[in-house]
């Protein structure tokens, strides 16, 4: 029976047939997988973490698209995907990290995390995407230059007051503050793109007490929201940066509705190039190829290779927006 079900070659197509009808006949269906993981020390499963709830993955177009580009290579090496969210409505999901995968790619940057700590203890390959935890793999933009030359564009363009839309630096964190104060917490891909535009501005001799960054969920109502703080906090402020292009379109969102005309009375920068509909803001942004990312990273993790970062190409679109 065994040959039938894991070398079914081996048999002849009406001898497998027999074998399989009467293992159906007496409710076998084949090998229990988690008998063969205990006896080969492999699942064929990978785990992937991320920030935000099981939904997210499904609606956000970046993590969409990562989701098929890892998929995509995931099928080819006949390995299944085990989702794990930081968080649902519920709080913490820790229990999902007892399943049993063979690995994790990390799309969740909060890395002080209970789940990614006790991932990272387990001692199975990982590979993270927009950020770097060594000795493990990683496939990324460079999220450094990516801001700088975001910001360069719009110095050139003569802005001199900045606000910035931002995921939280730490879990749970909110609210507006000057560029003067550092920023800290465990979200590297924020602090190191929030960081860029800081050091750009330094060197353009920029005035950071009058500039604000806010911290807020990730959604284009927040972006909303966060518009209308920053530019209540400082009615000057002429650019709006936004880490995401969700932020960027609720921003959007908030300057048609209080009659700001886009880029007349004030530019609005995005990140990821997701497409929009025809009729919505044509947006200035950074474009990366999220499938691609998922596809590397999974490659990265199937081969169990250390040390090794992917450094994944960008390009800044200009658009009308700025």
């Amino acid at each position: 029976m065994s040959n039938a079900f894991n070398n079914p070659g081996k048999l002849s197509e009406s001898l497998k047939k027999r074998i399989i009808d009467y293992a159906h006949s007496v409710n076998f269906y084949g090998p229990d997988n988690v008998g063969r993981a205990l006896r080969t020390g492999k699942s064929n499963a990978i785990g992937i973490i991320f920030n935000d709830t099981l939904s997210y993955v499904f609606t956000d177009s970046h993590d969409v698209q990562l989701m098929q580009g890892i998929a995509a290579k995931c099928d080819k090496e006949g390995v299944s995907l085990i989702l794990i969210p930081l968080h649902n409505k519920q709080g913490p999901q820790i229990s999902a990290i007892n399943t049993a995968v063979d690995g994790y790619i990390l799309n969740a940057t909060h890395i002080n995390d209970q789940i990614i700590v006790k991932a990272l203890a387990k001692k199975v390959p990982v590979v993270t995407t927009d950020f770097r935890i060594p000795p493990h793999s990683s496939v990324s933009i460079d999220n450094r230059k990516a801001m700088h030359e975001i910001c360069h564009h719009l110095l050139e363009k003569g802005h001199r007051e900045f606000g910035i839309i931002s995921f939280p630096s730490l879990q749970g964190r909110k609210g507006i503050k000057p560029l003067t104060v550092p920023v800290s917490g465990d979200n590297d891909v924020m602090i190191t793109r929030v960081n860029a535009c800081v050091e750009t501005f330094h060197a353009g001799n920029i005035n950071l007490n009058k500039c604000f960054l806010c911290e807020t969920s990730h959604h284009e109502e927040f972006g909303e929201i966060a518009a209308k703080a920053l530019l209540t906090r400082n009615p000057e402020i002429t650019a709006l940066i936004c880490l995401s292009d969700r932020f960027a379109q609720g921003a959007a969102n908030y300057c048609r509705k209080t009659g700001l005309t886009v880029p007349q009375d004030i530019a609005i920068t995005g990140f990821d190039n997701i497409p929009r509909a025809g009729n919505e803001i044509a947006l200035t942004t950074i474009s990366q190829d999220p499938v691609k990312k998922g596809e590397v990273a999974a490659g990265l993790l199937l081969e169990g290779k250390p040390y090794i970062h992917y450094d994944l190409e960008f390009t800044l679109i200009i658009r009308g927006s700025t």
